[in-house]
């Protein structure tokens, strides 16, 4: 595409303006015409004019105070016989030609740019504005250019500036509508060489030319960077791909939008097609999320009603990783979860394989601690677990193993700054932890002992052995509980420095990625 534009103005007021304007857009696709292009072949300059901006794009008309000269009553004869409906479509002009009123031929070329449908720009000069060496306007003139411009505003056309130079009414055409056409015509030409969709330019150099902070250099490059895009993303793309028809579709549609210009349309095509790809992979991962929940939940209680914690655990925790795969902080707060109903479950029902279960899924969340501060979370929380199974069992392994616990706990705590915090509750678990050693050893040493005889040997009963620990055979169990206390202060005392709410079994639930549940109301109940 060439862009074809028509300077009308009066020479002798402006041709010095005139001449600049056509230098600045004058170009190898933009041609510029004036009236003394056809003045100068001879013939009827009325009827070459209108032939010319017939086919041309854009007419800049510059008034001033002389209206140049008139075309004779033959042409003017000539003009309205080839366009009988002249009178209808530009009432203004018809009333004026009625009443006896001339009409230049520089005013005809505004005119005969509003019959065709022409781009029309109008630029008024200011009285201070330069004028060229045969400037010599009368009292008439300056009377009748003021009525030319009085029956365009009949007509909605306004002049859109009063120009004061040569380079400020440079500034306002190649500002303007004139700027928009040469963008286009720059983008076709590029588009002929590179084989881009006629539709796509049209649109696209539409929206560049729009954009008021590109100069011309800068929307050309605009120009050239969208083509790269299309030819590299959408025209040199596939539009089959491994996908299902659900996708290829789409693909395909929204490349033959483009091509005729309706990109948003394109658009919305391929945003259905993903929203309903999302609608289907939502319900189809509802549907795995119920299924393999009820799956895992089976195995779990399968596992608890044939009293095996372990399995049930392992249960428990394949669900969590099966729904969250690798989002540490979900499956975290999954097992959390799990790990309160066991403990609940477990404190409320007197159910041993529940705190079995617990147990194991506690320490699978110790395993997943990753900072000395979550680890120190999840071994105050093994320890109460142990705590609660140890107090139901006969012998001190469980409680021995919740001291251990709650010493590691407190030694990650203190590793990671919060000793200060925890007073004299920092010891606690150690003197438990000895005094249950102490006791430990001396129910082993009481022990051999009865073992020294058979059991019931000399009808003394095997039992007495209990009664010969005295307060020692409940100390490790004592301690314990006094361990664990001090774990809950300990979880409050750093709860209370932090301003974190109270987590599961007494620990903070915000120590990272192994986020805790309500467990910490449930272990003071149970105890």
């Amino acid at each position: 595409m060439s862009v074809r534009i028509f300077l009308s103005t009066v020479s002798d007021e402006f041709r010095l303006y005139r001449d600049l304007l056509r230098t600045d857009l004058t170009r190898h696709n933009v041609e510029v015409k004036v009236q003394e292009d056809f003045k100068d072949l001879g013939g009827d300059t009325l009827d070459k004019l209108d032939v010319y901006i017939n086919h041309c794009d854009a007419v800049v008309h510059i008034v001033g105070d002389m209206t140049g000269a008139y075309p004779g009553e033959r042409e003017l004869g000539m003009l309205r016989a080839k366009y009988p409906d002249l009178k209808n479509n530009l009432p203004p002009l018809d009333a004026a030609l009625k009443n006896g009123v001339e009409v230049s031929y520089t005013q005809w070329e505004a005119w005969l740019a509003l019959y065709h449908g022409k781009l029309l720009l109008i630029a008024r000069a200011a009285e201070t504005a330069e004028r060229g060496p045969k400037y010599a306007p009368t009292k008439g003139s300056r009377t009748a250019q003021d009525g030319h411009l009085t029956r365009l505003r009949a007509v909605q056309r306004y002049p859109g500036c009063t120009f004061t130079s040569a380079d400020n009414l440079a500034k306002y055409v190649l500002g303007g509508a004139i700027l928009d056409l040469m963008v286009k015509a720059y983008a076709e030409e590029l588009a002929r060489a590179r084989d881009v969709a006629e539709g796509f330019i049209q649109e696209m150099a539409k929206k560049v030319a729009g954009d008021l902070n590109l100069d011309f250099e800068g929307k050309k490059q605009a120009i050239r960077n969208t083509i790269d895009v299309y030819q590299r993303e959408i025209s040199g793309a596939q539009t089959q791909t491994n996908s299902d028809a659900i996708v290829d579709r789409p693909l395909a549609r929204s490349r033959s939008l483009v091509d005729v210009g309706e990109s948003g349309l394109a658009q919305a095509t391929l945003r259905k097609a993903a929203e309903a790809m999302h609608r289907e992979e939502e319900e189809r991962r509802e549907r795995y999320v119920t299924g393999i929940t009820v799956l895992y939940n089976r195995s779990r209680d399968i596992a608890l009603a044939t009293y095996d914690g372990e399995a049930a655990a392992n249960a428990i925790v394949g669900l969590a990783e099966a729904i969250h795969g690798a989002n540490t902080p979900l499956v975290g707060q999954s097992l959390n979860s799990q790990a309160a109903t066991l403990y609940k479950y477990g404190c409320d029902r007197g159910s041993n394989v529940h705190l079995n279960a617990l147990i194991a899924v506690r320490r699978k969340l110790l395993d997943a601690a990753s900072s000395d501060d979550e680890r120190g979370v999840a071994q105050a929380n093994l320890a109460t677990a142990l705590v609660r199974l140890g107090e139901r069992e006969s012998g001190t392994a469980r409680l021995q193993e919740a001291i251990a616990a709650y010493r590691a706990a407190l030694e990650e705590q203190t590793t990671s700054g919060c000793r200060a915090r925890l007073g004299n509750d920092a010891e606690q678990p150690r003197r438990c932890a000895h005094e249950a050693r102490r006791a430990r050893e001396r129910h082993g040493s009481a022990a051999r002992g009865d073992r020294s005889l058979p059991g019931g040997a000399g009808g003394i009963d095997t039992r007495a052995g209990a009664a010969r620990l005295g307060d020692d055979a409940e100390q490790p169990r004592r301690c314990a509980l006094e361990a664990r206390r001090a774990g809950e202060r300990h979880g409050a005392a750093a709860r209370g420095d932090r301003g974190l709410p109270g987590g599961a079994e007494g620990t903070d639930p915000r120590a990272g990625a192994v986020r805790l549940g309500d467990d910490a109301e449930q272990s003071r109940h149970c105890a």
